[in-house]
């Protein structure tokens, strides 16, 4: 079982990761709650990016080999970036318990919904409407929009969907999701801005018609 912290030592959002990690490898159990606020959103978004209906037991298989492997964890990546990789190899293995082959798709040629979007000068070809509530960021935060791009985000082809969670939204940097993914930096960037761009047709589009 877990140990208490020594001490009665306490972690925040200040404490350094080394100390963090130190307490987690002997055990402790504030350190443990503390990783699970800090990184806990990360593994989730992870998992479901690759796994939806089975992320949270994704997650919960995660913290699970976390606590068996930690003390061999000797720091060549961030402890994000380590947490989040044994929680996307958890969430494959529910994919492979289905029968489903695990893929990277999104790499094929496909049409890029800016194709003729700018004129030769480079400039837009049409000029945007306003959007509405006044701020691009009013319209983000409405229900319905977000609503559609997740919906989007679950269509989108798996590879594509990784990319863009684990840099625009988890903030890894593409040197640790290339490692995490094994892909390289040539195909990660394919999938980051094919998905970069089906976000962005689909928020023009809601934003000309209102409609998903």
């Amino acid at each position: 079982m877990a140990s208490a912290s020594p001490g009665g030592a306490r972690f925040n959002a200040e404490s350094s990761e080394s100390i963090l990690l130190s307490a987690l490898r002997v055990g402790d159990r504030l350190a443990y709650r503390e990783a699970m606020r800090r990184f806990g959103g990360a593994m989730l978004a992870a998992a479901r990016a690759v796994a939806p209906q089975h992320a949270e037991d994704a997650v919960q298989d995660a913290w699970i080999s976390v606590y068996g492997a930690i003390k061999d964890f000797e720091g060549r990546s961030g402890l994000k970036t380590w947490l989040t990789r044994i929680t996307i190899n958890k969430a494959y293995n529910y994919l492979r318990k289905q029968g489903r082959e695990v893929s990277l798709e999104g790499l094929e040629a496909q049409h890029d919904p800016l194709d003729g979007a700018f004129n030769s000068a480079g400039q837009w070809a049409k000029q945007w409407q306003q959007w509405d509530d006044d701020t691009p960021d009013a319209l983000l935060s409405a229900r319905v929009l977000q609503e559609c791009i997740e919906h989007h985000m679950d269509d989108m082809p798996e590879g594509q969907r990784l990319a863009l969670t684990l840099k625009d939204m988890e903030g890894l940097s593409p040197t640790e999701i290339c490692n995490t993914l094994s892909i390289s930096p040539s195909n990660f960037r394919v999938l980051l801005h094919r998905a970069r761009i089906r976000v962005f047709s689909m928020v023009s589009h809601y934003e000309e018609t209102g409609e998903c």
